[in-house]
């Protein structure tokens, strides 16, 4: 999982005015369950570029976008909740270099992005038949670094998110695994942008991953990731070109070092875009077992 960042529409004064939106990729796997009892931490490294904007915001042609993220993800797998469950937090530190659609010159900001907190509930857990399914909650604290006259490429986002995530995973003979995800992202108001008050309506999002077994150690996966929704509103006004679509694709490679360790490179690609950056994005990924 990792931080999406888009800049998205202009006002009718012609100010830019820019949006971080948080959309937690998933990865291959990642509902495969473990025995209650055992924790894992993972750590990742996205690192995300664009050079090119799609949308009406963008009326220069010079938007571009360059973001490196670490993001550290703990999580224990257990049954307190009455059957399998994976109580988990995300921290981030945010490193964000644009030129905003429309904007002049470029802008930076970094710092440390709004934690989240959550887990996944599991209503399937069959390792026998490899099949699995849960929801996932994660929600965003607003307590990151924040810059309200600098939003657009702001750490933190001044409001909450909520993420629901539903997944249903199944293998298919001994080496395929097949997944499908729902996802919705639900937005607070953020009550400090540029002054003004920023409301954004829900985002929608398909996930699916293909994963097959090289090895008992090394697997290979494709995903695609289909996304409508997130209009921006400002002081109660609907903002034209601010419906965001995109379309994904990309690879996976994860290897098993040992039992313990995991290390995973993805690539990533948007190939349909509108009013959001077309971005092009390289994931590094290293899990401990504990």
């Amino acid at each position: 999982m990792f931080t999406r960042y888009a800049c998205l529409a202009t006002l009718s004064s012609a100010a830019v005015l820019c949006c971080g939106v948080e959309a937690a990729d998933l990865n291959a796997r990642d509902f495969v369950s473990a025995p209650v009892g055992t924790s894992v931490g993972v750590a990742y490294l996205p690192m995300i570029r664009s050079n090119d904007f799609h949308g009406p915001a963008d009326s220069t042609g010079k938007a571009d976008l360059s973001a490196n993220v670490f993001v550290y993800r703990q999580l224990w797998f257990s049954d307190i909740c009455g059957t399998l469950c994976t109580p988990q937090f995300v921290v981030s530190y945010v490193d964000t270099e644009a030129r905003l659609p429309g904007a002049a010159k470029r802008t930076r900001d970094h710092g440390i992005g709004d934690p989240q907190i959550g887990g996944t509930l599991f209503f399937i857990n069959d390792p026998e038949s490899r099949t699995y399914s849960g929801l996932l909650t994660m929600l965003s604290v607003p307590i990151g670094e924040y810059d309200s006259h600098n939003p657009g490429v702001s750490a933190g986002s001044n409001r909450w998110t909520l993420n629901l995530n539903y997944n249903y995973t199944q293998g298919v003979g001994e080496k395929w695994l097949l997944e499908a995800n729902v996802e919705a992202y639900l937005y607070g108001k953020n009550d400090d942008y540029l002054g003004s008050e920023l409301d954004q309506k829900p985002l929608y999002r398909l996930q699916a991953f293909a994963s097959y077994d090289f090895t008992p150690s090394t697997y290979g996966a494709l995903r695609l990731i289909h996304a409508d929704g997130g209009e921006l509103e400002l002081n109660g006004r609907t903002l034209d070109d601010t419906h965001q679509r995109y379309t994904q694709v990309g690879f996976e490679i994860g290897h098993w070092l040992d039992k313990q360790n995991q290390v995973m490179v993805g690539v990533t690609r948007d190939v349909a875009t509108s009013n959001t950056f077309a971005q092009n994005s390289v994931l590094l990924r290293f899990a401990h077992v504990f």
